[in-house]
């Protein structure tokens, strides 16, 4: 008997890295019904090879971590990257609150 219910996480992330097997395998595997597996890998993004169009996206910070799947290494040249791109100053809420002394 098949299961039913929504998919777990980890047939979730089964079902993401084993793309390439059939549809029959992957509910062999899972026992689920084929219509659950099917639904679910039309939902995932079409994942595209395409090389980085310059050196700068290879080096960008949290290209990983932007979609869960990993860890970023802080480097010295992604540092500065971040620091360039934050805000400086005060948030717009304290220059409200904050008074100067006479």
């Amino acid at each position: 008997m098949t299961k039913k219910g929504p998919l777990s996480k980890a047939e979730r992330f089964y079902i993401e890295n084993n793309t390439h097997m059939s549809i029959g395998d992957l509910c062999k595997d899972l026992d689920r019904a084929k219509t659950t597996i099917e639904k679910y890998i039309k939902k995932l993004p079409a994942v595209t090879q395409e090389p980085p169009s310059s050196k700068e996206e290879t080096h960008t910070m949290g290209q990983f971590a932007r979609n869960g799947k990993g860890s970023t290494v802080m480097t010295p040249n992604a540092s500065e990257l971040g620091d360039s791109f934050r805000k400086t100053g005060p948030p717009p809420r304290s220059k409200r609150c904050t008074t100067n002394i006479r």
